[in-house]
């Protein structure tokens, strides 16, 4: 049968044939992974396990590399790529995927919803497969920290889809910074426009079916969830403010932002994450929210508070009142920003990456540096964060951010989803892996909705 005509297998049928047929990797905690397959020496071999929404540019981003096969379960979303690819298999289960094409496969690049990174995760580091992963890295600390053991005892080499970390603003961010071109930063202000209001959705209970798209696989796409009647308003695009399935645009939007300053200022552990937003809802996201992280010092840098905000109330995007060197009117046209407030003035980027050097203000501070700019001192990569990672599997050398360093960002921010559910300050103990006084907030440490999973196993 030629590679186009090849059927596009629904979860039963999948689990049918992996049952009968004998999969290569058998999906379970506490499997040893194997070695990966050898790359070729300019040219990867990658599994694509969802293909539509983000999917799609990391298809093209790594369109150099050969496309071994796609996995999607939408088939409406994932038609742009199936048809500028017409001889890549195609299936709607990466695991039926994954056992047919094990032996052809170096690396395998994850696109799809948060709450499958941690399964596909653990299937593709398993496999002995190098991963591409996009961020946020989970829903959840504990999916998080799994996936991190995970990759440190596999070897393989894996990329955190934070695309803003190799972005060459982003090192020049850093050595303004240690240059104390505007002082010492004492506060950070980062503002978004997302969730947008055609994006949101509010619930305290679930969603009334209605009838599953016959392009459309609704139980493979909740995979690891309970099961739940389908309805638009979970997928395929409106999953992201559902506790669920993602946690709102903290996680969505906050992951590149702390990227950015994870990258800038080794954030480490705070002392304390508050937050307060729209009136809380049982199963969503607030529509609006602000966060605030207040950093102790270390090394280089003093105590740093980190305020966050985001969303609609109603009246508008959510944005900072006043910040320190900036004008209001700046403030209020801008739908991302990020501002690094210091002694001396403050810098600011508009957008939610450092996907350009940061402006001076006062102006006249900017004129100076620009005059005389700090020297370079740190490395730029070559390419993108796509050809960062394959380069990294080429030579046998570590991504720039690897899950590891996603983890460490993920969970940084998932502390403001924790102290936004529960409106209750979060005092996060890393070893212990909980919160100090609040049992509301230590109870999503962990993804209470995966079936036949407890605490532990």
């Amino acid at each position: 049968m030629p590679a186009s005509a090849r059927p596009i297998l629904n979860r039963r049928q999948a689990l049918s044939r992996l049952a009968v047929g004998g999969a290569v990797v058998t999906l379970g905690f506490g499997l040893r992974p194997v070695r990966a397959a050898s790359p070729s020496p300019a040219r990867l071999r990658l599994a694509f396990w969802g293909v539509g929404g983000r999917g799609r540019a990391n298809v093209y981003n790594l369109a150099d590399h050969q496309a071994v096969a796609f996995a999607d379960v939408d088939d409406v979303r994932a038609a742009e790529i199936y048809e500028k690819f017409p001889g890549v298999p195609r299936y709607r289960d990466h695991r039926v995927l994954l056992d047919r094409h094990a032996h052809e496969i170096d690396g395998i690049v994850i696109s799809t919803p948060d709450h499958w990174h941690l399964d596909m995760g653990l299937a593709a580091i398993r496999a002995g497969k190098h991963v591409y992963l996009e961020k946020p890295l989970a829903p959840t600390i504990w999916e998080c920290r799994e996936l991190r053991k995970a990759a440190a005892a596999s070897g393989v080499i894996t990329q955190f889809g934070a695309q803003g970390h190799s972005f060459e603003a982003l090192q020049v961010l850093r050595e303004w910074v240690d240059a104390g071109v505007v002082g010492a930063i004492h506060a950070v202000y980062l503002w978004t426009d997302r969730m947008r209001p055609h994006d949101y959705v509010a619930a305290d209970e679930p969603l009334p079916g209605q009838a599953v798209p016959s392009t459309f696989d609704w139980e493979q796409w909740l995979g690891p969830r309970r099961s739940r009647p389908y309805h638009p308003g979970y997928a395929p695009s409106r999953w992201r403010n559902w506790w669920d399935f993602g946690a709102g645009a903290v996680t969505d939007i906050g992951v590149h932002m702390f990227d950015v300053l994870q990258s800038t200022f080794d954030l480490g552990v705070p002392d304390s994450v508050t937050a307060e937003g729209s009136p809380p809802k049982a199963l969503t996201a607030p529509e609006w929210a602000r966060v605030v992280w207040r950093f102790p010092a270390r090394a280089g840098r003093g105590p740093l508070a980190v305020t966050w905000l985001g969303g609609f109330d109603g009246g508008g995007g959510v944005k900072p009142d006043t910040v320190p060197g900036l004008s209001r009117e700046l403030v209020q046209r801008t739908d991302s920003g990020m501002a690094f407030v210091g002694t001396e003035g403050t810098l600011f980027i508009p957008d939610m990456r450092a996907s350009s050097r940061p402006r001076i203000y006062p102006e006249a501070r900017e004129r100076e540096v620009l005059a005389s700019p700090p020297p370079r001192t740190r490395p730029r990569l070559k390419g993108g964060h796509w050809q960062d990672w394959t380069d990294a599997v080429l030579a046998g050398r570590p991504a720039s951010a690897p899950l590891a360093y996603g983890a460490e960002v993920t969970e940084t921010v998932l502390l403001g989803a924790l102290a936004l559910r529960s409106r209750k300050e979060v005092r996060w103990l890393p070893e212990a892996m909980r919160c100090v006084d609040n049992p509301a907030a230590d109870a999503w440490v962990t993804p209470a909705n995966r079936p036949g999973w407890t605490p532990g196993a």
